[in-house]
C-alpha cells in the first residue's frame, strides 16, 4: 500500500523526473555521493539516505565490468589513486614498525634497570 507521497521514480534513470533527482524505494531524495572503497574509489553513486529500503545505483552510464573489460575503466585516475594510497599506507606501516621498535628497545631497558636493581638488594 505505497501512500501518494511516495516518488514514482524508484531512482530509475529517465523516469519521467525533470531535475535529475534520484529516490529511493522509501521515497526519499537519494543524495549524490563518491565511492571511499579500495575496489571503485572516486566512483559515483545514488544510496537510500536513511539506508532502510537498500536502494543503490551508480552513477553515471551503465558500464558493467564484464562489458569493459576491467571494472577499472570508468576510473581514469585509479591507478594514480591506487598508488598514492598504498604508499600513504606503507609510509603508516613503516612509522608504525618504528614505534613498535622503539617500545621494545624501552621495554628491554626498563627489564634491565629492574635486574640491576634487584640484584643490588
Amino acid at each position: 500500500m505505497a501512500s501518494s507521497s511516495r516518488r514514482s521514480t524508484s531512482g530509475t534513470y529517465g523516469s519521467g523526473n525533470i531535475t535529475g533527482d534520484r529516490f529511493c524505494d522509501c521515497g526519499l531524495r537519494a543524495p549524490l555521493q563518491v565511492s571511499n572503497s579500495v575496489a571503485n574509489p572516486g566512483r559515483k553513486y545514488y544510496a537510500c539516505p536513511s539506508r532502510r529500503c537498500g536502494w543503490f545505483r551508480w552513477a553515471g552510464p551503465n558500464v558493467k565490468p564484464s562489458d569493459s573489460g576491467d571494472d577499472r575503466s570508468s576510473q581514469p585516475n585509479f591507478d594514480f589513486k591506487s598508488s598514492e594510497r598504498v604508499e600513504r599506507l606503507n609510509a603508516e606501516v613503516m612509522y608504525l614498525k618504528f614505534l613498535m621498535c622503539v617500545q621494545l628497545l624501552v621495554s628491554l631497558f626498563c627489564v634491565v634497570l629492574i635486574i640491576v636493581v634487584l640484584c643490588k638488594l
